[in-house]
């Protein structure tokens, strides 16, 4: 396995004419001692993966020191990674006038066709935006995500964004305000957005108990299957539980997966032929758990029983069975399950110099499994191959 972590000031970002997918590195690398007196940098956070049309492992992920999301493009060489920079949004233009604070939640998907497409939370506003760039071609195209329901909404929190069989975007997130699911999809031309659920409130046996406001959609996953099918994981934050959307525009149906005491956090959705795999954390006992199955028939599954474990996980298929990167939050290292026959394994993956395993990616290309993370040490990305 390798591994790396990449060191980038944001102070040395250059904003090239038309902003385009493919200007020359913007963010160069620096050593973690700044010699050059470079200044501060902290990216990394919401950090998002996906492959381009290339088959090369991109990143998309919010720059905290400027209030901004980039994108980045990785050519591997032997073992390790020479990463190219873009800045897309929220940084100042060439005259200093600063859009606001962008690029939260970030979210990203690469069409067949190259195109590139980002969602973010727009913090300033209180909405969902959504950047897109075909490699190579032209300047980023800023679009209204979503706004949310009602008078002074606040949505686009838990961006999660997958392409549809015809390669428009899907976009599930979180509508704080109203403590509700959202989901907007992409006509050709602008999206269109639409409630999922709104929940129901949790009211408990005890009479001496206070009543708990509905609230669901946090840590939201969208999952899309070759038919067009929909799958949004999701945490119903009042009563505990993991549900899942089933459906289309205009056509969820609700389920509850795992209700077994506060459970659904931070899940992570793979299809797997006819079946769906997710895990989540069980936030009561802070376990990571796995569940699989389809329709109403699901079997679940406490992997690890560690101290603070199970947040954003990271699930995917190495060979012919599911495997997992999560987060240790008792040592701040990126752990692994992996199943093998009928039995799962769990190992400390990688963070014994830096704290790591916040916002988890991962993606495959060919035989290479690429997993990405903020390292909280170092206030910058960190990319390693299993």
């Amino acid at each position: 396995m390798s591994r790396v972590s990449l060191f980038a000031s944001v102070s040395t970002l250059v904003w090239l004419a038309a902003c385009s997918c493919q200007p020359e590195n913007v963010l160069e690398p620096i050593p973690d001692d700044d010699p050059l007196g470079i200044g501060d940098h902290d990216i990394g956070q919401y950090l998002s993966m996906d492959v381009t049309a290339a088959d090369k492992p991109a990143s998309s992920f919010y720059d905290k020191e400027k209030g901004a999301v980039a994108y980045a493009v990785g050519t591997p060489s032997g073992e390790e990674i020479d990463w190219k920079f873009y800045p897309v949004d929220g940084y100042p233009d060439d005259v200093g006038l600063d859009p606001g604070d962008r690029g939260k939640y970030t979210s990203l998907g690469i069409a067949d066709d190259g195109r590139v497409w980002i969602a973010y939370y727009d913090v300033t506003a209180g909405v969902l935006r959504v950047a897109h760039c075909k490699e190579g071609e032209g300047a980023w195209t800023m679009l209204a995500g979503d706004a949310g329901s009602g008078a002074s909404p606040d949505t686009g929190r838990f961006a999660s964004l997958a392409l549809d069989p015809d390669d428009n975007p899907v976009i599930a997130h979180y509508q704080a305000d109203k403590q509700i699911l959202r989901v907007t999809r992409y006509n050709g031309s602008a999206f269109s957005g639409e409630t999922v659920h709104e929940g129901t409130e949790y009211v408990p046996d005890d009479p001496d108990l206070e009543t708990v406001p509905a609230d669901v959609g946090k840590y939201a996953k969208l999952a899309i299957a070759d038919d067009g099918t929909e799958y949004i994981a999701f945490y119903d934050a009042a009563h505990g539980d993991l549900l899942l959307a089933t459906g289309t525009a205009g056509a969820y149906e609700v389920t509850t997966i795992d209700a077994d005491g506060d459970v659904g956090a931070w899940p992570d959705v793979l299809i797997d032929g006819d079946e769906l795999v997710i895990t989540y954390q069980d936030v009561g006992e802070q376990d990571l758990k796995i569940a699989r199955g389809a329709g109403a028939a699901w079997v679940t599954e406490t992997l690890d029983t560690g101290e603070y474990v199970g947040a954003d996980s990271a699930i995917f298929m190495n060979g012919s069975y599911p495997a997992a990167f999560y987060f240790d939050g008792h040592d701040n290292n990126v752990k692994l399950a992996q199943k093998v026959g009928d039995s799962w394994t769990v190992e400390d993956f990688d963070g014994a110099e830096a704290a790591l395993g916040y916002h988890l990616e991962t993606v495959t290309i060919g035989s290479t499994v690429y997993v990405g993370s903020y390292d909280y040490t170092h206030r910058t990305l960190w990319f390693s191959t299993l």
